[in-house]
């Protein structure tokens, strides 16, 4: 599902970062300006599958992010 936000940024919905509004609330964070949506369009279920898929995003980019640092593909200087 692709969604722009209010800074003009353009991208999948579940690209953005998941969090956790007044430890109470999902919501997608705009990872450009900081903007929450808690998705008050969708219904309970989509909405919760949206969160879900943004958390295993998520993920992946920290794990891709923690391969990177250890060096695995160090160029030679």
């Amino acid at each position: 599902m692709r969604e722009s936000c209010y800074c003009g940024r353009v991208g999948e919905v579940e690209d953005r970062e998941p969090v956790w509004r007044d430890c109470r609330t999902e919501a997608l964070r705009c990872p450009r300006c900081g903007h929450l949506d808690p998705l008050p369009y969708l219904d309970a279920d989509a909405r919760r599958g949206v969160f879900e898929e943004s958390e295993r995003r998520s993920l992946e980019r920290l794990a891709e992010g923690a391969r990177a640092g250890r060096g695995g593909d160090r160029a030679a200087w």
